[in-house]
Protein backbone atom coordinates (compact mmCIF):
# COMPACT_ATOMS: atom_id res chain seq x y z
CA UNK A 1 0.00 0.00 0.00
CA UNK A 2 1.21 3.48 -1.14
CA UNK A 3 1.85 5.76 1.43
CA UNK A 4 0.38 9.10 1.29
CA UNK A 5 1.00 12.98 2.56
CA UNK A 6 -1.70 14.95 3.01
CA UNK A 7 -0.73 19.12 3.67
CA UNK A 8 0.06 20.11 6.91
CA UNK A 9 -1.03 23.43 8.96
CA UNK A 10 0.14 26.91 8.47
CA UNK A 11 3.69 27.37 9.41
CA UNK A 12 5.12 29.38 12.08
CA UNK A 13 6.32 32.01 9.59
CA UNK A 14 2.48 32.41 8.32
CA UNK A 15 1.32 32.55 11.46
CA UNK A 16 3.16 35.36 12.18
CA UNK A 17 2.16 37.07 9.14
CA UNK A 18 -1.46 36.91 9.65
CA UNK A 19 -0.66 38.03 13.13
CA UNK A 20 1.35 40.88 11.76
CA UNK A 21 -1.24 41.68 9.63
CA UNK A 22 -4.04 41.59 12.23
CA UNK A 23 -2.07 44.15 14.31
CA UNK A 24 -1.53 47.04 12.52
CA UNK A 25 -4.96 46.57 10.82
CA UNK A 26 -6.35 47.30 14.17
CA UNK A 27 -3.82 50.09 14.30
CA UNK A 28 -5.17 51.81 11.35
CA UNK A 29 -8.74 50.66 12.51
CA UNK A 30 -7.86 52.65 16.43
CA UNK A 31 -6.02 55.30 14.40
CA UNK A 32 -9.50 56.64 11.87
CA UNK A 33 -11.40 55.99 14.51
CA UNK A 34 -9.75 58.12 17.33
CA UNK A 35 -9.24 60.65 14.49
CA UNK A 36 -13.10 61.30 13.72
CA UNK A 37 -13.53 62.06 17.73
CA UNK A 38 -11.28 64.30 18.27
CA UNK A 39 -12.30 66.23 14.75
CA UNK A 40 -15.72 66.49 16.87
CA UNK A 41 -14.14 67.60 19.38
CA UNK A 42 -11.99 70.01 17.92
CA UNK A 43 -15.10 71.26 15.97
CA UNK A 44 -17.09 71.75 19.52
CA UNK A 45 -14.10 73.30 20.36
CA UNK A 46 -13.99 75.88 17.46
CA UNK A 47 -10.42 74.75 16.19
CA UNK A 48 -12.00 74.65 12.40
CA UNK A 49 -8.86 74.22 10.69
CA UNK A 50 -7.51 71.44 12.95
CA UNK A 51 -10.80 69.66 13.15
CA UNK A 52 -10.83 69.34 9.28
CA UNK A 53 -7.44 68.26 8.78
CA UNK A 54 -8.05 65.23 11.76
CA UNK A 55 -11.71 64.60 10.18
CA UNK A 56 -9.41 64.16 6.61
CA UNK A 57 -7.34 61.98 8.07
CA UNK A 58 -9.64 59.83 10.08
CA UNK A 59 -12.08 59.05 6.97
CA UNK A 60 -8.45 58.37 4.55
CA UNK A 61 -7.28 56.06 7.98
CA UNK A 62 -11.27 54.27 8.45
CA UNK A 63 -11.20 53.37 4.07
CA UNK A 64 -7.64 52.29 4.56
CA UNK A 65 -8.80 49.85 6.97
CA UNK A 66 -12.01 48.82 5.42
CA UNK A 67 -10.41 48.75 2.23
CA UNK A 68 -7.37 46.38 3.12
CA UNK A 69 -9.00 44.83 5.76
CA UNK A 70 -7.68 41.26 6.81
CA UNK A 71 -4.84 42.09 4.13
CA UNK A 72 -1.08 43.30 4.12
CA UNK A 73 -1.58 46.59 3.83
CA UNK A 74 0.71 48.42 1.48
CA UNK A 75 4.06 50.41 3.00
CA UNK A 76 2.73 53.51 1.32
CA UNK A 77 -0.05 53.07 2.85
CA UNK A 78 1.43 52.88 6.56
CA UNK A 79 3.99 55.94 5.91
CA UNK A 80 0.80 57.99 5.26
CA UNK A 81 -0.93 56.76 7.74
CA UNK A 82 2.26 57.59 10.02
CA UNK A 83 2.93 60.98 8.41
CA UNK A 84 -0.33 62.44 8.46
CA UNK A 85 -0.34 61.50 12.42
CA UNK A 86 2.65 63.24 13.20
CA UNK A 87 1.42 66.55 11.09
CA UNK A 88 -1.39 66.37 13.26
CA UNK A 89 0.96 66.18 16.57
CA UNK A 90 2.85 68.58 15.42
CA UNK A 91 0.09 71.10 14.90
CA UNK A 92 -1.48 69.88 18.39
CA UNK A 93 1.48 71.04 19.95
CA UNK A 94 2.24 74.05 18.54
CA UNK A 95 -1.85 75.09 19.06
CA UNK A 96 -2.04 73.14 22.77
CA UNK A 97 1.37 72.75 24.03
CA UNK A 98 1.68 70.40 26.58
CA UNK A 99 -2.02 68.93 25.93
CA UNK A 100 -0.66 68.51 22.17
CA UNK A 101 2.40 66.02 23.55
CA UNK A 102 0.04 63.57 24.52
CA UNK A 103 -0.56 62.39 21.39
CA UNK A 104 3.05 61.91 20.67
CA UNK A 105 3.76 59.08 22.76
CA UNK A 106 1.47 56.29 21.50
CA UNK A 107 2.32 57.14 17.60
CA UNK A 108 5.54 56.45 18.33
CA UNK A 109 4.95 53.24 20.09
CA UNK A 110 3.21 52.67 17.21
CA UNK A 111 5.69 52.87 14.78
CA UNK A 112 7.20 49.51 15.91
CA UNK A 113 4.25 47.58 15.38
CA UNK A 114 3.41 49.52 11.79
CA UNK A 115 6.51 49.09 10.35
CA UNK A 116 9.39 45.79 10.49
CA UNK A 117 12.55 45.42 12.48
CA UNK A 118 14.73 48.26 11.57
CA UNK A 119 12.23 50.28 9.65
CA UNK A 120 9.86 50.92 12.40
CA UNK A 121 13.41 51.65 14.63
CA UNK A 122 14.16 54.67 11.88
CA UNK A 123 10.55 55.76 12.02
CA UNK A 124 10.36 56.05 16.11
CA UNK A 125 13.96 58.24 15.98
CA UNK A 126 12.45 59.69 13.15
CA UNK A 127 9.63 60.67 15.28
CA UNK A 128 11.07 61.72 18.14
CA UNK A 129 13.62 64.16 16.82
CA UNK A 130 10.65 66.10 15.21
CA UNK A 131 8.63 65.94 18.27
CA UNK A 132 11.54 66.73 20.29
CA UNK A 133 12.42 69.74 18.47
CA UNK A 134 8.58 70.90 18.10
CA UNK A 135 8.45 70.69 22.22
CA UNK A 136 12.03 72.40 22.60
CA UNK A 137 10.97 75.25 20.13
CA UNK A 138 7.75 75.92 20.91
CA UNK A 139 7.37 75.59 24.92
CA UNK A 140 9.87 76.62 27.64
CA UNK A 141 13.29 75.65 27.85
CA UNK A 142 12.95 73.36 31.19
CA UNK A 143 9.42 71.76 30.32
CA UNK A 144 10.81 71.25 26.25
CA UNK A 145 14.04 69.13 27.37
CA UNK A 146 12.21 66.81 29.70
CA UNK A 147 9.34 66.18 27.20
CA UNK A 148 12.40 65.39 24.16
CA UNK A 149 14.67 63.10 27.61
CA UNK A 150 10.89 61.10 27.57
CA UNK A 151 10.32 60.61 23.86
CA UNK A 152 13.97 59.43 23.83
CA UNK A 153 13.87 57.25 26.64
CA UNK A 154 10.48 55.49 25.15
CA UNK A 155 12.24 55.50 21.75
CA UNK A 156 15.14 53.72 22.95
CA UNK A 157 13.33 50.92 25.00
CA UNK A 158 11.10 50.68 21.99
CA UNK A 159 14.00 50.06 19.85
CA UNK A 160 15.61 47.70 22.29
CA UNK A 161 12.38 45.10 22.47
CA UNK A 162 12.37 45.50 18.41
CA UNK A 163 15.68 44.12 18.45
CA UNK A 164 15.44 41.68 21.39
CA UNK A 165 12.02 40.22 19.61
CA UNK A 166 13.42 39.86 16.22
CA UNK A 167 16.84 37.88 18.12
CA UNK A 168 13.84 36.07 19.79
CA UNK A 169 11.93 35.19 16.61
CA UNK A 170 15.03 33.91 15.16
CA UNK A 171 15.60 31.87 17.81
CA UNK A 172 11.94 30.21 17.94
CA UNK A 173 12.32 29.60 14.07
CA UNK A 174 15.07 27.94 14.40
CA UNK A 175 13.79 26.05 17.11
CA UNK A 176 11.12 25.15 15.13
CA UNK A 177 12.28 23.89 11.93
CA UNK A 178 15.39 22.40 12.92
CA UNK A 179 16.05 18.57 14.27
CA UNK A 180 17.36 18.93 17.64
CA UNK A 181 18.65 15.41 17.26
CA UNK A 182 20.56 15.77 14.11
CA UNK A 183 20.69 19.82 13.67
CA UNK A 184 18.72 19.55 10.13
CA UNK A 185 15.80 20.87 9.00
CA UNK A 186 12.52 18.74 10.23
CA UNK A 187 9.63 18.43 8.28
CA UNK A 188 7.96 21.84 9.25
CA UNK A 189 10.11 23.37 6.59
CA UNK A 190 9.05 21.26 3.36
CA UNK A 191 5.93 22.96 2.15
CA UNK A 192 8.03 26.06 1.60
CA UNK A 193 11.19 24.72 -0.35
CA UNK A 194 8.97 22.68 -2.26
CA UNK A 195 6.97 25.08 -3.11
CA UNK A 196 9.99 27.00 -4.07
CA UNK A 197 10.96 24.80 -6.47
CA UNK A 198 7.78 24.53 -7.81
CA UNK A 199 7.79 28.29 -8.54
CA UNK A 200 10.82 28.14 -10.11
CA UNK A 201 10.25 25.72 -11.98
CA UNK A 202 7.24 27.06 -13.41
CA UNK A 203 8.94 30.39 -13.71
CA UNK A 204 12.11 29.46 -14.77
CA UNK A 205 11.89 26.24 -16.14
CA UNK A 206 14.25 25.58 -13.17
CA UNK A 207 14.84 21.94 -12.66
CA UNK A 208 14.82 20.16 -9.19
CA UNK A 209 14.86 16.60 -7.90
CA UNK A 210 13.36 14.89 -4.40
CA UNK A 211 16.18 12.38 -2.96
CA UNK A 212 14.42 10.03 -0.28
CA UNK A 213 16.34 8.25 2.02
CA UNK A 214 15.56 5.25 4.22
CA UNK A 215 17.81 3.96 6.95
CA UNK A 216 17.80 -0.17 6.38
CA UNK A 217 16.32 -2.17 9.45
CA UNK A 218 16.86 0.94 11.86
CA UNK A 219 14.35 -0.76 14.22
CA UNK A 220 16.21 -3.86 14.71
CA UNK A 221 19.56 -1.50 15.52
CA UNK A 222 17.68 0.29 17.97
CA UNK A 223 16.23 -2.95 19.81
CA UNK A 224 19.59 -4.83 19.78
CA UNK A 225 21.81 -1.46 21.30
CA UNK A 226 19.12 0.59 22.34
CA UNK A 227 18.03 3.86 21.31
CA UNK A 228 20.28 6.15 22.81
CA UNK A 229 23.44 4.14 19.93
CA UNK A 230 20.54 4.44 17.26
CA UNK A 231 20.71 8.16 18.20
CA UNK A 232 24.30 8.69 18.07
CA UNK A 233 24.47 6.28 14.92
CA UNK A 234 21.50 9.03 13.33
CA UNK A 235 23.65 11.35 13.99
CA UNK A 236 26.31 10.17 12.02
CA UNK A 237 24.66 9.78 9.04
CA UNK A 238 23.54 12.86 8.76
CA UNK A 239 27.41 14.50 8.93
CA UNK A 240 28.11 12.15 6.58
CA UNK A 241 25.24 12.98 4.67
CA UNK A 242 26.38 16.79 4.87
CA UNK A 243 29.54 16.24 3.27
CA UNK A 244 28.62 15.13 0.00
CA UNK A 245 25.48 17.61 -0.91
CA UNK A 246 26.39 20.82 -2.07
CA UNK A 247 25.72 24.25 -0.19
CA UNK A 248 22.20 25.33 -2.09
CA UNK A 249 21.01 21.31 -1.52
CA UNK A 250 18.52 21.07 1.26
CA UNK A 251 18.47 18.48 3.70
CA UNK A 252 15.85 17.28 6.10
CA UNK A 253 15.28 14.37 8.79
CA UNK A 254 11.43 13.49 7.94
CA UNK A 255 11.17 10.29 10.35
CA UNK A 256 12.49 8.48 12.76
CA UNK A 257 15.44 7.32 10.35
CA UNK A 258 13.97 8.88 6.90
CA UNK A 259 15.36 12.08 5.47
CA UNK A 260 14.57 14.38 2.56
CA UNK A 261 16.77 15.86 0.09
CA UNK A 262 16.22 18.64 -2.02
CA UNK A 263 18.81 19.31 -5.02
CA UNK A 264 17.87 22.34 -6.64
CA UNK A 265 18.95 22.97 -10.56
CA UNK A 266 19.68 19.48 -10.82
CA UNK A 267 18.33 16.84 -13.19
CA UNK A 268 17.68 13.13 -12.69
CA UNK A 269 20.34 11.42 -13.83
CA UNK A 270 22.90 13.66 -11.87
CA UNK A 271 20.44 12.90 -8.60
CA UNK A 272 20.86 9.33 -9.58
CA UNK A 273 24.65 9.99 -9.15
CA UNK A 274 24.33 11.80 -5.97
CA UNK A 275 22.15 9.47 -4.72
CA UNK A 276 24.49 6.58 -5.03
CA UNK A 277 27.37 8.53 -3.49
CA UNK A 278 25.13 9.13 -0.46
CA UNK A 279 24.26 5.33 -0.49
CA UNK A 280 27.94 4.27 -0.95
CA UNK A 281 29.14 6.72 2.01
CA UNK A 282 26.47 5.30 4.58
CA UNK A 283 26.98 1.65 3.50
CA UNK A 284 30.95 1.44 2.78
CA UNK A 285 31.93 2.81 6.18
CA UNK A 286 31.01 1.29 9.59
CA UNK A 287 29.97 3.52 12.66
CA UNK A 288 31.52 3.94 15.42
CA UNK A 289 29.12 4.17 18.76
CA UNK A 290 29.39 4.13 22.08
CA UNK A 291 29.71 0.84 23.23
CA UNK A 292 29.85 -1.39 19.29
CA UNK A 293 30.29 -0.60 16.21
CA UNK A 294 27.53 -1.40 13.21
CA UNK A 295 27.50 -1.57 9.73
CA UNK A 296 24.12 -0.24 8.25
CA UNK A 297 22.61 0.36 5.20
CA UNK A 298 20.44 3.17 3.40
CA UNK A 299 17.76 2.76 0.69
CA UNK A 300 16.73 5.60 -1.48
CA UNK A 301 14.62 6.72 -4.23
CA UNK A 302 14.62 9.49 -6.61
CA UNK A 303 11.60 11.67 -8.57
CA UNK A 304 12.61 14.57 -10.71
CA UNK A 305 9.96 17.25 -10.49
CA UNK A 306 7.74 16.95 -13.37
CA UNK A 307 5.43 20.25 -14.91
CA UNK A 308 2.38 20.94 -13.23
CA UNK A 309 3.04 18.12 -9.99
CA UNK A 310 1.87 19.36 -7.01
CA UNK A 311 4.09 19.18 -3.91
CA UNK A 312 2.26 16.46 -2.52
CA UNK A 313 2.69 14.76 -5.88
CA UNK A 314 6.36 14.83 -6.23
CA UNK A 315 6.96 13.46 -2.97
CA UNK A 316 4.65 10.99 -3.09
CA UNK A 317 6.54 9.64 -6.56
CA UNK A 318 9.98 9.52 -4.59
CA UNK A 319 8.40 7.69 -1.65
CA UNK A 320 7.35 5.63 -4.46
CA UNK A 321 10.82 4.80 -5.66
CA UNK A 322 12.21 4.39 -2.08
CA UNK A 323 9.33 1.71 -1.25
CA UNK A 324 10.61 0.20 -4.10
CA UNK A 325 13.99 -0.01 -3.24
CA UNK A 326 12.71 -1.77 0.28
CA UNK A 327 11.10 -4.21 -2.10
CA UNK A 328 14.03 -4.76 -4.15
CA UNK A 329 16.64 -6.21 -1.39
CA UNK A 330 17.50 -2.66 0.38
CA UNK A 331 20.60 -0.53 -0.03
CA UNK A 332 19.80 0.83 -3.71
CA UNK A 333 18.61 3.39 -5.22
CA UNK A 334 15.47 3.51 -7.37
CA UNK A 335 13.90 6.01 -9.25
CA UNK A 336 10.14 6.62 -10.28
CA UNK A 337 9.25 4.16 -13.45
CA UNK A 338 7.45 5.59 -16.51
CA UNK A 339 4.88 3.30 -15.54
CA UNK A 340 5.19 4.18 -12.03
CA UNK A 341 4.68 1.06 -10.40
CA UNK A 342 2.38 0.50 -7.17
CA UNK A 343 4.12 0.06 -4.19
CA UNK A 344 3.68 -2.17 -1.16
CA UNK A 345 4.42 -1.49 2.52
CA UNK A 346 7.77 -2.42 3.78
CA UNK A 347 7.35 -3.83 7.48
Amino acid sequence: MQRTVTKSHASADELLQKFKIKVTGNIIWAGGITELLLSIAQFLLGNTAQALVILAAGIFFTMMAWRYQGQRIPILIRVVFVALLTVISVMSIYLNGHIGVYWTYPLLVACFFVFSGAAGIVAAVALTLIFSATAVLTMPLDDGWRIATTLVIICVLGSVFVVLLTELQKLLRKMVVTDTLTGLNNRHLVTQVLEQSIYSNARYGRAATLVMADLDHFKQLNDQHGHLFGDQILKQVAERMRTVLRKEDQLFRVGGEEFLIVLPSTKLEEAMRAAEKLRALVADTAFNGKNATVSITMSLGVAELSKGQTWVEWLNAADTALLEAKRKGRNQVRKVSKAKPEAQAIT
